[in-house]
């Protein structure tokens, strides 16, 4: 009885819902390989076709699974600070001599 412990009720009612569609279509095609004008093969196959689309339906509705983690997932890096470089002053430069020449 894991699989009552592993999945969701909503999730169990469809799986459960989807083997049931899916045994009446293949019971459906049976007896329509062992009859040839009998009606009520026939809608027990169309019937098992409409059960197997509202099944799949159903099921598609919960939605994606949870992604399994194989690994712990690391820690991203945080992002480095950038340095800033602090600009010389205008004082610190040495001015520079006059030109002689001119």
């Amino acid at each position: 009885m894991a699989v009552r412990e592993a999945f969701p009720v909503r999730e169990q009612n469809a799986r459960r819902f989807l083997a049931i569609a899916a045994t009446l279509g293949v019971l459906g095609v049976l007896f329509n390989l062992n009859r040839d004008d009998d009606t009520l093969p026939k809608l027990l196959a169309l019937a098992a076709v409409v059960a197997l689309v509202w099944s799949l339906h159903r099921y598609g509705r919960l939605g994606p699974d949870e992604a399994i983690a194989f690994e712990e997932a690391e820690p991203e890096p945080s992002p480095k600070k950038k340095k800033k470089k602090k600009k010389r002053a205008a004082a610190e430069t040495e001015p520079t001599p006059p030109d002689p020449a001119g």
